[in-house]
C-alpha cells in the first residue's frame, strides 16, 4: 500500500509539473528553429538524466530490478513510427503530453486529438497486427553493463549535485525557497520541471514499468483487438492521477478556460494529427511520454533512434505546415 500511494504522488507530481512548464516537443523543435537555442529541448533531456540517476541509485545501492523497457523489432517500424508521430504532433500543434495538459486549461480540440489517436492505434494494428513485428524487453542499463554502472552513476551524481546547486541558487534568486512557494508558483522554471518529473518518474519507471497514458491507450486498443491482455485496472488509475495532477494545476493557477475551435478546419487537423501520432505510437510503441520517461532512460537503440526521428517528424511538420499558412495568407 505505501508503494502504491508514492506511485500516484509520483504521477500527480509529473502531471502538475508538466503543466506548470508547459513542456512539450513541438515547442522544443520550434524553439531550435527560430531562435538557434534549446532550453527546452534540454529540459526534456535533463528529465531523462534525473530519471536515470535515481534509477541507478535505486539498483546499484538499494538492489531494486526495474521492469525491462519494450524495444519494437525490427527497429526500422520504430524509427518510421518516430518519425510519424513526430509529423502529426507538428500538425496537431503539440505533443502527447502537451495534449493532456492544453485538454486540462479547456482547450476542447484536444479531444479531436484524443479520439484521432485512438483511431489511428486501431488502425495501425489492424494493418499491422499480423506482420513480422515483435516486441523484445531489454533490461535496465544498470543491469546491463555491471562493469561500467558504477563509473556511471558517480558521473551521475557529481551531474545532480551540480544540478541540484543551480536550482537552489535559482530558488533563491526567485524569491522562493519555501517548499510551499515553490509548488504554488505560477510557472516553473524548464530546469525545476525536468527535476521534479525525472525524479518521479525514476520512481515510477523502477517500479511500474513504462506506465504512460500513450502506452494505456495502444495496450487499451490491442486488447479490443483480441491480441493482449487488458491493461491492469492500476494502470488505469495511474493514468488518472496524471490527469489529475495537471487538473489541478490548472484550477489552482486560474488557467482553466473552456473554448474550442470555431472552424471545421481546426477540429480536422487536430483528428489528423492525434491519428498520425496513434499510428506512431504504435509502430515505436508509446509516444514522446514513454520515450523519454522510460526508453531513454533504459538506452535502448529503439528509444534513441525513434525519439531522434520524432524530432526530425516535429521539424519536417512545422516547416510544411508554416508553408502552407504563408501560401494561404499569400492567395
Amino acid at each position: 500500500m505505501p508503494f502504491a500511494a508514492l506511485a500516484l504522488l509520483c504521477v500527480l507530481l509529473i502531471g502538475y509539473a508538466a503543466h506548470r512548464a508547459s513542456l512539450c516537443n513541438v515547442r522544443a523543435v520550434a524553439e531550435v528553429i527560430n531562435t538557434g537555442r534549446a532550453p527546452m529541448l534540454w529540459g526534456l533531456l535533463q528529465a531523462v538524466l534525473w530519471m536515470a540517476t535515481l534509477t541507478g541509485v535505486l539498483v546499484l545501492l538499494f538492489g531494486v530490478v526495474p521492469q525491462p523497457a519494450t524495444a519494437r523489432m525490427p527497429i526500422a517500424w520504430a524509427l518510421a513510427g518516430g518519425g510519424l508521430f513526430g509529423l502529426g504532433a507538428a500538425i496537431n500543434g503539440g505533443c502527447s503530453l502537451s495534449t493532456l495538459h492544453r485538454l486540462a486549461d479547456g482547450e476542447l480540440g484536444m479531444l479531436a486529438t484524443l479520439a484521432g489517436f485512438v483511431l489511428g492505434v486501431f488502425a495501425w494494428l489492424t494493418i499491422g497486427m499480423g506482420g513480422s513485428m515483435v516486441f523484445t524487453p531489454v533490461a535496465s542499463p544498470w543491469l546491463r553493463w555491471p562493469d561500467l554502472a558504477p563509473w556511471l552513476l558517480v558521473a551521475l551524481l557529481v551531474w545532480a549535485t551540480l544540478r541540484g546547486r543551480s536550482l537552489w541558487q535559482l530558488a533563491k534568486k526567485s524569491g522562493r525557497t519555501s517548499l510551499r512557494d515553490w509548488l504554488i508558483a505560477p510557472a516553473y522554471h524548464v530546469s525545476v520541471a525536468a527535476a521534479v518529473m525525472g525524479l518521479a518518474a525514476g520512481l515510477l519507471y523502477a517500479t511500474q514499468g513504462a506506465w504512460s497514458y500513450t502506452n494505456y491507450i495502444r495496450s487499451e486498443v490491442q486488447h479490443t483487438l483480441g491480441d493482449t491482455h487488458a491493461p491492469t485496472a492500476w494502470h488505469g488509475v495511474l493514468l488518472s492521477g496524471l490527469v489529475m495532477g495537471m487538473a489541478i494545476s490548472a484550477l489552482q493557477r486560474r488557467s482553466l478556460r473552456i473554448r474550442a475551435p470555431e472552424k471545421l478546419a481546426a477540429w480536422l487537423r487536430h483528428s489528423a494529427g492525434g491519428a498520425l501520432m496513434g499510428a506512431g505510437a504504435a509502430m515505436i510503441p508509446g509516444g514522446n511520454d514513454t520515450l523519454l520517461l522510460s526508453g531513454l532512460p533504459a538506452l535502448t537503440a529503439t528509444a534513441v533512434g525513434a525519439y531522434g526521428f520524432m524530432l526530425i517528424g516535429i521539424s519536417c511538420g512545422l516547416w510544411a505546415v508554416g508553408r502552407l499558412r504563408r501560401s494561404m495568407k499569400g492567395s
